[in-house]
């Protein structure tokens, strides 16, 4: 994750100064009649930018907490917690959190109040913003990973695919990208303008910096989705390949020797029609501020003068595919909520069982509730 991803330092977070010294350093006798009404259009794009920021980023982070939280909970209960990639998604969902929390303090501090002040601040928010950018797209290639074993490789899932290996798993990547990323602690800087202060890198550090965003580049996003894309057309070529075999072998005489198998197979296929969904609008939300990013990369490598220059269109789309990329962050719970029978199962025990011990309930309606949910296949 490089600096246009990072929200601490985001271009867009100092572009109003930025857009303010353009203006004023351009003499009122010198423009024209067009530079003027380009002005105006400018200003235009960039005020919708912001509102669109103003307005999107806390709705994200607000609703992405929320459902990320609510998600924790159900992959942490006793309904979900020995289920298939629960270590990943629970892990997810905290990094995802920790990812939100980050975006909205700079948020508030960009557009609210000045809160981010001190060099020490600048440089938690960095490095965890860092950490759990990292972590949420490896953690989408864990659990695709496991679905992956599960479908193409059987045989060897009882091996690879465990709880104990899941866990081991999230304790490497954390460690990863604890070492990988602890540059964001002596790089960070702050400077101050008009009385604000503002997070930014050490201008010593920026050629290092530069060769970092292009590592940050493969790791973050070239590999993991090469592996994601690769993975879900393996899984989903081979899920739909089992269905039409599985439909054409079963005649009656065979229904009542296959009916578990048949059953364990559906819910499996449940499972991973689910997360599949997960890593693939993953992959779409994403999509957009990665190809901006590669460009970007590609453009200053080419034209190393001009890297820092953009027009106020590109400023325009940059934010745009941020909110995009922004609300990927949020989004699981609403996947799982529609497309997750187990989770659907699962969050309607927690509602049942937090209602019988508020009293709202007594033994008799909770058993008589849960009895039909018990019933769902």
């Amino acid at each position: 994750m490089d600096t246009t991803d990072n929200p601490v330092m985001n271009i867009s977070a100092n572009f109003e100064n930025t857009y303010s010294i353009y203006i004023d350093t351009k003499s009122l006798q010198n423009r024209t009649l067009t530079d003027v009404k380009d002005e105006v259009n400018d200003m235009e794009i960039y005020n919708l930018a912001k509102m669109m920021r103003n307005v999107f980023i806390p709705i994200i982070v607000f609703v992405g907490v929320f459902g990320n939280s609510v998600s924790m909970s159900v992959f942490t209960s006793n309904y979900l917690r020995r289920s298939s990639s629960s270590t990943f998604l629970v892990a997810l969902a905290c990094t995802d959190n920790v990812f939100l929390i980050c975006l909205f303090l700079s948020w508030f501090d960009g557009s609210v109040d000045n809160i981010l002040t001190s060099v020490r601040i600048c440089q938690v928010i960095s490095y965890l913003t860092y950490v759990s950018s990292f972590l949420s797209v490896w953690f989408v290639v864990g659990f695709t990973s496991e679905r992956y074993i599960a479908i193409c490789h059987p045989l060897r899932a009882k091996v690879f695919c465990t709880q104990v290996r899941e866990r081991v798993a999230v304790v490497i990547f954390v460690m990863l990208s604890v070492v990988l990323y602890n540059f964001a602690s002596w790089t960070t800087d702050v400077y101050t303008s008009n009385s604000i202060t503002r997070c930014t890198y050490k201008i010593n550090y920026i050629q290092f910096l530069n060769v970092i965003t292009w590592v940050d580049t493969v790791v973050t996003m070239l590999i993991p989705f090469t592996l994601i894309f690769f993975m879900n057309m393996r899984v989903a070529c081979t899920a739909a390949t089992f269905q039409e075999k599985r439909k054409g072998c079963l005649t009656p005489r065979d229904a009542k020797r296959v009916k578990h198998r048949a059953l364990r197979s559906k819910q499996q296929m449940r499972v991973t029609r689910t997360l599949l969904l997960v890593s693939t609008t993953f992959l779409v939300l994403n999509l957009p501020s990665h190809v901006f990013k590669l460009s970007s990369l590609i453009s200053a490598f080419v034209n190393p003068s001009n890297a820092y220059n953009i027009s106020m269109a590109q400023y325009f789309i940059q934010e745009l595919s941020q909110i995009v990329l922004y609300a990927s962050f949020s989004m699981n719970f609403f996947l799982y909520a529609l497309y997750g029978k187990h989770f659907q199962r699962s969050l309607c025990f927690m509602y049942e069982s937090s209602r019988l011990r508020l009293g709202c309930s007594d033994r008799i309606e909770y058993l008589e509730r849960t009895s039909t949910l018990r019933s769902w296949t």
